[in-house]
């Protein structure tokens, strides 16, 4: 007989709070085995796309065209399109903005002395510390650091490790335009 059926006859039986505990319980037991056994292949598959990962790279050479159009490929995902005095990249993964520097600094021969770091932070992270941090993940001193944006925050939702956003600032527009044209062309290649 199907469960459907079934469901269709007893829909209307009230369980004692003893019957209803039992079944809770056991729904519980079912789902975190579940979740368990999702998890586990999960976490095979993400092995599995890592070890690609590690061989595919792992005779990739950044020589300075691939830094270059790596460099560019990402500061138009993550970079301001408008570039008036300034290349301008924001984004909140510390990885994301060490790379993307790491690529950039590879790039273009560079002024240290022409970055400024803006921080966009909540009320629950403590400024001084952040700004350690980030000065750690971009090599930039805190003096080049800008007056912090403070972002309200309701309250209602905190994320765990989160380190605020910033906005990464290079004050050369040439430099700007160069990185604009590059993925543009690149772009241009596919259409």
């Amino acid at each position: 007989m199907s469960k459907s059926t079934i469901s269709k006859w007893v829909k209307n039986i009230e369980l004692s709070p003893l019957a209803q505990a039992r079944i809770d319980s056991n729904y519980t037991k079912g789902q975190l085995a579940s979740q368990k056994t999702i998890k586990e292949k999960t976490y095979r598959k993400n092995l599995e796309a890592d070890i690609f990962a590690i061989n595919k790279l792992k005779n990739v050479n950044l020589f300075s065209e691939l830094s270059l159009l790596l460099c560019t490929m990402i500061y138009q995902c993550e970079g301001s399109k408008s570039i008036k005095d300034s290349v301008t990249f924001t984004n909140s993964d510390p990885d994301l903005i060490k790379t993307f520097l790491f690529l950039f600094r590879k790039s273009f021969d560079l002024d240290e002395n022409k970055f400024r770091v803006l921080m966009h932070l909540h009320n629950y992270h403590n400024e001084n510390l952040q700004k350690k941090f980030w000065s750690n993940i971009t090599g930039i001193p805190i003096q080049k650091f800008l007056k912090t944006t403070n972002k309200v925050n309701t309250g209602l939702y905190k994320k765990e490790d989160y380190q605020g956003c910033i906005q990464v600032r290079y004050k050369d527009v040439k430099i700007g335009r160069i990185i604009s044209a590059v993925a543009k062309k690149f772009m241009e290649r596919y259409k």
